[in-house]
């Protein structure tokens, strides 16, 4: 089969080759293995192959923190997969065309979904859940505020707080992005600027914004952090 490994740290481009190895086999006890149908290429996947994520493994190494699959084969014992299921997988090195993994990492997805979405649902989706209900108890009818709003965990932001009656003030760079936002469910849009605490006040009518969430760092922090209660 073939795998992706990475070499030695720096550009992707440079440290990174396909190779052909041996297949993973049949499961053992409690394992699973399945065919990786789709994986993405997430910011921290390019982190991880120039050296500067926080795991830095012995090389060679295979890369990739998601993916979708589609099971082949189950272990004595594992009864929450079948083959031909689809499943997301909660281990890295996912850059493979096969994984033998624990029964325990995986997790079965439904067979409708879009392959492409599915190999996306393990990091940015569960960040955002976790963003809206891990640091502040958020009732309907709170404000949360956030920068980099077009970001996927920032659309994710939006789309999960809106059915919970969150709402959403959406901090950005450019205007243009305001359309999609909105139809996302962004109750405001605002551009980052020195007058974003007044905008923000006038938008709102003065209610107090209980959570902010800072992607970017600097004075941009500053800047949302003035708009908070």
């Amino acid at each position: 089969m073939k795998q992706i490994l990475l070499d030695r740290y720096g550009q992707p481009e440079d440290g990174l080759r396909c190779a052909e190895v041996p297949d993973v086999g049949a499961p053992g006890p409690g394992e699973v293995v399945f065919e990786v149908l789709a994986f993405p290429i997430n910011p921290a996947d390019i982190s991880f192959c120039r050296g500067t994520y926080r795991l830095r493994p012995e090389l060679p190494a295979t890369p990739g923190a998601e993916c979708v699959g589609r099971v082949t084969a189950v272990g004595a014992g594992v009864t929450h997969v079948k083959p031909g299921e689809l499943v997301i997988n909660l281990q890295r090195e996912n850059w493979t065309q096969q994984r033998r993994v624990k029964g325990d990492d995986v997790i079965a997805v439904s067979d409708g979904i879009d392959i492409q979405q599915a190999a996306m649902l393990r990091i940015n989706p569960a960040t955002a859940l976790l963003l809206l209900t891990d640091i502040v108890a958020l009732k309907p009818g709170d404000w949360v505020i956030q920068n980099v709003a077009n970001s996927a965990v920032g659309r994710l932001v939006i789309r999960l707080a809106r059915p919970r009656g969150v709402k959403t003030v959406n901090v950005v760079r450019r205007e243009s992005l305001f359309g999609e936002l909105k139809a996302l469910g962004a109750d405001a849009c605002m551009v980052d600027g020195p007058d974003l605490a007044e905008a923000v006040k006038t938008h709102t009518r003065g209610a107090p914004i209980r959570l902010g969430l800072d992607a970017v760092s600097g004075r941009a922090t500053a800047r949302l952090s003035a708009c908070l209660a």
